[in-house]
């Protein structure tokens, strides 16, 4: 069964792992960022107007390229596996903050607009780490055939999201939704640990020779 795939994919043997792994990543940020889409701006316009959500993309806009360029000084100086691993479990956390003031603190005016703008900060920083942790752990030559593969995932993820998003905001509420999306960037978090681990050990073995 494994060969299949592999010669399916076209693919050699020791691609397949950890294209697995980096495809099952970028699944759950594209998942997650795609549920955190419409869970923001659902919550959003519960309290604001249409019109208001240009402001909040115009503030998004600003804060991701603030975060970005914190974001690059800080990755000089830290190990990128930690600070990925640290990203992680801070948006985990976030989210898993967000439900509770969605669902407990509905009434403060900033939660849903600080929510809208974060989704946004996620979907590009976190989609971005995953593609720089396959460029540590994958050569060149395994880049060119693993990527599609690893690209297929983020396909994925963003239509698993559209129909997730339904029945988990019409069994249990918009809100259950940022549940949903603590739960897939904890796995995510566990996966890059695992990708690193094994990338970094085949990519050394493989320079040595």
């Amino acid at each position: 069964m494994k060969q299949w795939i592999e010669r399916a994919l076209n693919i050699r043997p020791g691609d397949l792992g950890r294209g697995s792994l980096l495809c099952a990543c970028l699944f759950l940020i594209i998942c997650s960022y795609k549920i955190g889409g419409v869970a923001g701006a659902a919550l959003f316009l519960s309290r604001f107007q249409a019109k208001q959500l240009a402001y909040a993309d115009i503030a998004s806009s600003l804060l991701v390229a603030a975060v970005i360029a914190g974001y690059m000084v800080i990755a000089r100086r830290v190990l990128f596996r930690d600070l990925l691993a640290s990203s992680m479990i801070f948006f985990a956390g976030t989210w898993a903050l967000f439900w509770w003031l969605a669902h407990f603190y509905p009434r403060p005016i900033l939660v849903f607009p600080a929510l809208y703008v974060l989704v946004k900060v996620f979907g590009v920083l976190a989609a971005t780490q995953i593609w720089t942790l396959a460029n540590y752990v994958l050569t060149t030559r395994e880049a060119k055939r693993v990527f599609g593969m690893v690209g297929g995932g983020a396909i994925a993820g963003g239509i698993f999201a559209g129909y997730l998003s339904k029945i988990l905001a019409k069994q249990f509420g918009t809100e259950s939704l940022l549940l949903a999306m603590t739960l897939f960037v904890l796995i995510c978090g566990g996966l890059v640990i695992q990708v690193w681990r094994i990338g970094r050990t085949v990519v050394g073995e493989a320079q040595g020779m």
